[in-house]
């Protein structure tokens, strides 16, 4: 009985010893799977932080926006890919807010079911546009859309920021808590700069033309051309297209932005496929200047040319025109020809008594001949 009794405590012994690193081990586990855990919640999302508010900022409405209501306000959260062509290296402390321009990529939005003109307005090409020169009245470059990552900063905010926004010290605004890093807003990923294509998914909005600024020396440049600030000639150009309040959703000169990004990821490298130049001419604008009168543009597709294509196709945009010219006459203002590798482009709104033209062309490779199509505007959805 002894002997049967000194066995049973000795295994009882040997059980509980060994029990003990197993429950140490089963602790370590589910405290790992709970840092995982947070670490793989993505913070609260800065468009459900940050809304439009139906004056400065419109919610656009595009095909597949994924539409929600936030204390009473409509936010529409959509996917744009494209690529970076500018990237903010600090943040602007005043705001607070980290921005970027972004070439969206036309063909990805396509496949979506997302029209050029859900996404570029004239302001994006006067106000946002890369490579343009000091005009006003003769704006040519890339459409951009602008990014606008809102951090928080409690000093200015009533009361401390969303509690998973952890990210702090970026240069320009240490104090600001930001839902990711806004240069490397994947840990394991790359540094965000230009020339990097990338997803976003943020709140898609329409922003105002902000051209009520500078108000002597809009005057001074739009009448004299006398520049006595690099702002003017863009100021100059959004005032010039700006129709009516800048509260107005239909304001021709109002740009659209992503305000502000949930995500920013990193995507593999991928070439356009097309060449896109956005127009904004205005001939009688000022009291001695105006654009030069036409405006020719030589376009080639992405090189080197496809084996399998047998010509080019240019498809023009309308974004807008003068008022009350019917779209039958904005058509006249464009004449399109091409010859091996490129297109020429002739613009010439004066041949249609057209004073304001603003439009968008692709140019990219064909399997059929050579061709040239324009597309009309279609309405737009905002609120």
């Amino acid at each position: 009985m002894r002997l049967r009794r000194e066995n049973r405590a000795s295994r009882f012994r040997k059980g509980r010893a060994l029990s003990r690193p197993l429950v140490c081990s089963l602790l370590f586990a589910v405290v790992l799977a709970a840092q995982t855990a947070a670490q793989s919640t993505p913070p609260r999302p800065p468009s459900s932080v940050f809304l439009p508010n139906g004056e400065k900022l419109y919610s656009l409405d595009v095909p597949g926006a994924r539409e929600r209501n936030v204390g009473g306000r409509t936010v529409r959260v959509v996917e744009i890919r494209g690529w970076l062509r500018q990237v903010a290296p600090t943040c602007l402390a005043k705001d607070p807010a980290w921005y970027y321009l972004l070439e969206p990529d036309l063909a990805w939005t396509d496949s979506m079911g997302i029209s050029l003109t859900d996404l570029v307005r004239v302001g994006n090409i006067t106000g946002l546009a890369d490579g343009r020169g000091p005009s006003a009245f003769e704006v040519v470059g890339r459409p951009l859309i602008r990014i606008e990552f809102g951090g928080w900063d409690a000093r200015k905010q009533a009361g401390p920021p969303p509690s998973d926004w952890r990210y702090r010290g970026a240069a320009g605004c240490p104090d600001v808590s930001f839902s990711f890093n806004p240069l490397r807003p994947v840990v394991s990923g790359p540094l965000l700069t230009p020339g990097r294509y990338v997803r976003v998914v943020g709140s898609l909005v329409s922003d105002a033309p902000h051209a009520t600024k500078a108000t002597i020396g809009v005057w001074l440049f739009r009448n004299f051309g006398v520049s006595v600030d690099p702002r003017h000639p863009v100021i100059t150009a959004q005032k010039i297209w700006s129709e009516g309040r800048e509260d107005n959703p239909d304001n021709p000169a109002r740009w659209t932005e992503i305000h502000p990004p949930d995500e920013i990821e990193p995507l593999p490298d991928r070439e356009p496929s097309e060449t896109i130049r956005g127009v904004a001419l205005c001939l009688r604008c000022g009291l001695l200047q105006g654009a030069s009168e036409p405006v020719s543009l030589e376009l080639s597709p992405p090189g080197p040319r496809p084996a399998w294509a047998s010509g080019i196709h240019v498809t023009e945009h309308v974004l807008a025109v003068s008022p009350n010219v019917t779209f039958g006459r904005s058509v006249a203002i464009s004449r399109v020809t091409t010859e091996g590798n490129f297109a020429r482009i002739r613009i010439d709104p004066g041949s249609a008594a057209v004073n304001k033209f603003a439009a968008v062309y692709r140019v990219s490779w064909s399997r059929g001949r050579p061709s040239w199509s324009v597309v009309k505007p279609a309405p737009r959805r905002s609120r």
